[in-house]
């Protein structure tokens, strides 16, 4: 089996992604996966008395070819695909762990501009109003303004996080080693957006429906809430670029607050 890693921005396209490369036969594109928790879980323990009551190098060894040989199990069980795309927003910040046991791992990592991803969460939480499930607090009076909930959903889970992980693999120059893929390229123009993933894969060319997108593998969606939501459209559609507009209207300063995605990723303000 050959493992390769969906490691993305919230709201950017990445079930649409794999949802659009599980129609390959060859591929088997996951669901949020739970293999990197399962990884975790074992490296929590590296610390354990019986871990180092042994030599080290032999024990980072053994850890090591662990955490290789879960992945193949844990696929060895769901799929005979030849090649994996394991999705889950973790893997990129966790780089170089990854590289131990998967050798010069392919992660793609899908982006789109923060102003339509700060408008997604504004417009998923306008519509579950029904619902408790808003960063709102009227008693404290904690983000009851649309510009006050995008300066909290920058700063805090899931988008908070991934911009600094995000962040952090530029700085730490490994930015190179990973095919950003922009939303917007996916969305309109998808045969070149496609034709790119396929060449950084290093795979042969797949000619994918984007007339008939349908989701082939379960993911109980409820278990997300709301704004975790992975729904997918069954027709490609194109994207509207400035549509954030008729949601956050006019608030500035975004730009100012995370200025370096805007220039890395080029979006135009």
């Amino acid at each position: 089996m050959k493992l390769f890693f969906n490691s993305s921005m919230p709201r950017s396209g990445s079930e649409l992604l794999q949802v659009i490369l599980h129609q390959n036969p060859q591929i088997y594109a996951s669901p949020t996966s739970p293999l990197l928790e399962y990884q975790f879980g074992a490296r929590s323990n590296f610390e354990l008395s019986e871990v180092q009551a042994q030599e080290p190098t032999l024990m980072t060894s053994a850890f090591i070819k662990m955490c290789r040989g879960m992945a193949d199990s844990y696929y060895a069980a769901i799929t005979d695909r030849p090649y994996v795309i394991d999705k889950n927003r973790g893997w990129s910040h966790y780089w170089e762990w990854v590289n131990a046991w998967n050798p010069n791992p392919k992660m793609i990592c899908t982006v789109r501009d923060l102003r339509s991803i700060l408008a997604s969460f504004e417009r998923i939480y306008r519509e579950n109003r029904h619902s408790p499930v808003g960063p709102d607090n009227p008693r404290e009076l904690r983000n009851m303004t649309v510009a006050d909930r995008v300066q909290y959903w920058l700063g805090t889970q899931p988008i908070g996080l991934a911009l600094q992980r995000t962040r952090d693999l530029i700085e730490r120059k490994l930015a190179n080693k990973v095919m950003f893929l922009k939303y917007e390229d996916l969305c309109n123009q998808p045969v070149l957006a496609m034709r790119a993933v396929y060449q950084y894969l290093e795979l042969p060319y797949f000619e994918h429906n984007f007339n008939q997108i349908e989701k082939k593998v379960f993911e109980n969606d409820t278990l997300f809430g709301p704004y975790g939501s992975h729904s997918i459209r069954p027709v490609l559609q194109q994207q509207d670029t400035q549509s954030w507009r008729t949601i956050l209207g006019d608030i500035t300063g975004i730009k100012e607050l995370v200025p370096w995605y805007f220039e890395y990723f080029q979006y135009e303000v």
